[in-house]
């Protein structure tokens, strides 16, 4: 008792081999006269990447890649961080073999504001879609009224 089972043969998909392979990293460049070290960078999002710096560069080298490879997404604020034992990288113009940084992990941590971020997105009628608030978060009477009339509807 046997039975005919196909054979499945399949090649493994270009597209699935990562996010970092998605975006193009951001050349840094290297002295190969110098020591060089791989960093690991754990970004906020969950992403990992790991980037070779030389020992020569600065913390603020490594913030710049970070800046640089997230594009308009990185302009939230943030810190950065050894992984265990925690220590926040406040010196930023420490290289990374005064900072003992050599095949580290860095931590990307974004940073508290102040002020939450209060952004309200409304329906109008014509299923147009507007942004209202103000820099304090309010809004405003005419705003309320039409959050009204969208939840009636």
């Amino acid at each position: 008792l046997s039975s005919a089972t196909p054979k499945i043969i399949s090649k493994a998909r270009e597209d699935h081999q990562g996010a970092v392979d998605k975006r193009r990293l951001p050349v840094v460049p290297l002295n190969d006269l110098e020591p060089i070290t791989n960093i690991q960078i754990w970004l906020a999002d969950g992403e990992r990447i790991i980037q070779k710096f030389n020992v020569s560069h600065r913390i603020s080298h490594v913030r710049d890649f970070i800046t640089k490879y997230q594009g308009s997404e990185g302009s939230v604020p943030f810190t950065l961080a050894t992984s265990l034992p925690f220590r926040e990288l406040q010196d930023e113009t420490l290289t990374l073999q005064e900072a003992k940084l050599q095949n580290a992990v860095v931590v990307q941590r974004l940073r508290k504001t102040a002020e939450p971020f209060r952004l309200l997105v409304m329906k109008a009628p014509d299923n147009d879609c507007k942004t209202a608030a103000t820099s304090n978060g309010q809004l405003k009477n005419e705003q309320k009224n039409t959050i009204k009339s969208t939840r009636t509807n």
